[in-house]
């Protein structure tokens, strides 16, 4: 869990702040007038937040998927946004044992050259998409900052959008990439749940649970117009996981006002990587 060489160490209290708030959220002790006062807020709270996560909230699912809609509306009319997906390559240096791309597992290895990913991004562009997601496996060795960078300058000329969704980096390579074209950076915590987590990651540089939770605030800090965070629900407890993954996005809006957030809600049973 301790930093390795090379790892860039900010200084925050977000990483503690967020364990604790999760590790203290008793998501038994809400009741149903607190599910109400959450969904009557004009703006809702953390709290709110919690109350909504909580079992006393099951009978009230529609009305929240009511309320999600009239904000989705508000903010995005009645529309729906597509983007593709390219992985350049898939080697991976982590052992993670709920994962088909770790190390230790032997399948089929491949890094597109920059004319293959050119192809493919020039086909992609031809369906009419105009945002495109760019995965790795989690190999600096075999998908280096430099080669990532590559991607990004090619998908410049295809695409408006382009997002990345590769292994932590530093400050100082997010902004790299920032100047290569990226737009927005992704990264999975995978569990907040700090001793699980340290269960579930066996060896390489994802073993280092504080490094990948500061992930997003480098990106940031780099430059990044936004960031995505996502739990892998199911690894623990999925209500303590959702709550710390929203309150991370959320304390991190609050010192970076400017930055566009999104989420990911995949379940544990899935074979994404990150």
């Amino acid at each position: 869990m301790e930093y390795m060489e090379g790892m860039e160490v900010l200084e925050s209290d977000l990483l503690d702040r967020v364990l604790s708030a999760a590790d203290g959220y008793d998501y038994g002790r809400y009741t149903e007038q607190d599910v109400i006062r959450a969904l009557e807020a004009g703006s809702r709270s953390p709290e709110d937040f919690a109350a909504l996560l909580s079992p006393a909230a099951a009978p009230w699912l529609e009305q929240m998927a009511r309320k999600a809609s009239d904000e989705t509306g508000k903010h995005f009319g009645n529309s729906v946004y597509l983007f593709t997906p390219l992985y350049i390559a898939n080697y991976c240096e982590n052992y993670c044992i709920y994962c088909g791309f770790n190390c230790h597992n032997q399948i089929r290895r491949a890094r597109l050259r920059a004319d293959e990913i050119e192809k493919e991004m020039e086909a992609i562009a031809g369906t009419g998409l105009e945002e495109i997601l760019i995965l790795t496996g989690e190999s600096r060795k075999m998908s280096d900052v430099e080669y990532i960078g590559e991607a990004c300058r090619i998908a410049r000329r295809y695409f408006k959008t382009i997002g990345l969704e590769v292994y932590p980096m530093n400050t100082d390579e997010y902004a790299y990439l920032h100047q290569c074209g990226a737009d927005y950076v992704t990264v999975f915590q995978e569990t907040y749940h700090a001793d699980k987590y340290e269960t579930l990651h066996l060896a390489g540089h994802k073993r280092v649970f504080p490094y990948r939770f500061y992930a997003q605030e480098r990106a940031l800090a780099g430059g990044m117009r936004g960031v995505g965070f996502g739990a892998l629900l199911g690894l623990d407890d999925f209500r303590k996981d959702a709550f710390a993954t929203g309150l991370h996005a959320y304390l991190l809006q609050r010192k970076y006002p400017h930055a566009e957030i999104s989420f990911s809600c995949p379940p544990a049973s899935s074979d994404h990587q990150q």
